[in-house]
């Protein structure tokens, strides 16, 4: 008989605590705020999974330990009519855990396919947000890029008259600025080759880092960006070229328009790492984020 009260006692302290700790701590998937963003919602509701999967752990394995112990006691020989009632009550309390268990499983569950939808929806606004930017400083490069020839020409120009000699026979220079109107009328075709000309000619020049530059230029506004990837990466075998930080930007804007994100990003990385003073690196930063 004092087995037999130590196991009843034992069975009614487990089923009290399980049921009050089953009760005070189920909870379903919170509602969406407004304010919240794909993000902090994945993150929510992955907390929520894992919350929900240890109590629904310790839940089975406490049910499992509980029944055992109703069992035992069902099977223990004349026991007493107020032990019957209390094993009934037992039991169906075991009846109420399962079913708590399995709308607790049911919430793991629902949980489980939300955070997957909302993982997904996440990485499309990221993928959606990135092309957006990529194609508001790709226009804006466009622009700036024009200018940057423009201003070229100028102060080349202002530095020393322009030759009247023909541009076929003219000196380095008249044939780079050329090239240059040539890439500013968009006839990118014609400045590649004049560009090429005066590389072959003297790649020592003092502009023959400049023109190796405008040859990645002219390929990345025919938006042929893998061969703009390979003349602008050449830049940096010119020593101390002053068009370093502009190929590094526009390695990244390659990658970008291509929708080579993870690589856009490692560029654009780069430019910050190792052009800290140059002009695009605000622009640089807004991939990096």
């Amino acid at each position: 008989m004092k087995n037999k009260n130590l196991l009843l006692s034992t069975v009614s302290v487990t089923g009290i605590c399980l049921l009050c700790m089953l009760f005070a701590t189920h909870t379903v998937a919170k509602p969406k705020t407004k304010d919240a963003g794909p993000n902090e919602e994945l993150t929510s509701l992955q907390t929520q999974v894992d919350n929900i999967e240890q109590k629904l752990n310790k839940t089975v394995k406490l049910m499992n330990s509980l029944s055992g112990k109703v069992k035992d006691l069902g099977s223990i020989e004349a026991a007493p009519d107020n032990y019957s009632g209390q094993i009934d009550q037992l039991d169906s309390a075991l009846h109420v855990l399962e079913s708590v268990a399995a709308a607790m499983s049911n919430d793991f569950v629902k949980l489980q396919r939300q955070v997957s939808q909302n993982a997904r929806r996440a990485s499309y606004t990221d993928s959606i947000n990135f092309e957006i930017l990529s194609q508001l400083v790709i226009l804006e490069n466009r622009i700036v890029s024009l200018g940057a020839s423009l201003s070229e020409t100028k102060s080349i120009k202002d530095t020393e008259p322009v030759s009247r000699t023909p541009v076929s026979g003219g000196t380095y220079k008249d044939r780079y600025l050329q090239a240059l109107t040539f890439h500013q009328n968009g006839s990118n075709e014609e400045s590649i080759g004049l560009f090429r000309q005066l590389l072959n000619e003297d790649k020592y020049h003092e502009l023959a880092d400049n023109a190796q530059y405008w040859i990645g230029e002219c390929f990345y506004s025919m938006k042929q960006y893998r061969r703009a990837i390979v003349e602008f990466e050449k830049v940096f075998a010119f020593k101390n070229s002053n068009k370093e930080d502009d190929a590094q930007f526009k390695l990244g804007l390659c990658y970008a328009a291509m929708g080579e994100r993870d690589k856009a990003v490692d560029e654009f990385q780069r430019l910050i790492d190792y052009y800290p003073q140059s002009e695009f690196i605000t622009n640089a930063k807004q991939f990096v984020k």
